[in-house]
């Protein structure tokens, strides 16, 4: 994908448009792009090692540490009608004390075309206590080696 406004992006994900994600405006609803940001960025925390305790209760991280949704924005710039081949990516653009924030953008597979930018901000959790944690410094690590950057220590303390 070059020239793609994902190009910089780590990870991309490919959907396909379905009919059934069209509304009655004749787009696919807003509430889809929550759900290809979500992909992405669950496929970046998969890479980087950060997949939390399971459903079932298994720890599948040191300490029982895992990512919870803190907030996400969405910015449509214009609608997606089916049928269509999309492409949603991640990347970090900030590392915090106990905090990773996501940028998240979905473009067309085919011709690059930006439908929707955003952003989201998880947190380090450890499940069990509910209580924030750092950034455990293995997936600090890991995000600086798929970024490919180094990222300043984190300042802000409240997150």
């Amino acid at each position: 994908m070059s020239a793609s406004p994902l190009e910089n992006f780590p990870i991309v994900v490919p959907f396909t448009v379905h009919w059934s994600e069209m509304d009655a405006f004749g787009h696919v609803n807003n509430a889809r792009t929550f759900t290809w940001f979500e992909s992405a960025r669950i496929a970046y925390l998969a890479r980087i090692g950060l997949t939390g305790p399971t459903a079932a209760g298994a720890d599948t991280a040191p300490g029982g540490v895992g990512p919870i949704l803190a907030t996400t924005q969405a910015d449509y710039l214009r609608p997606v009608v089916f049928p269509a081949r999309l492409v949603a990516g991640a990347r970090v653009t900030r590392i915090g004390n106990a905090s990773i924030t996501f940028e998240h953008a979905v473009a067309g597979e085919e011709d690059g075309v930006l439908y929707t930018r955003g952003s989201s901000v998880i947190v380090t959790l450890r499940y069990a206590a509910h209580e924030k944690v750092p950034v455990p410094q293995p997936i600090r690590a890991a995000i600086e080696a798929l970024e490919g950057r180094s990222f300043s220590p984190a300042s802000d303390t409240s997150r």
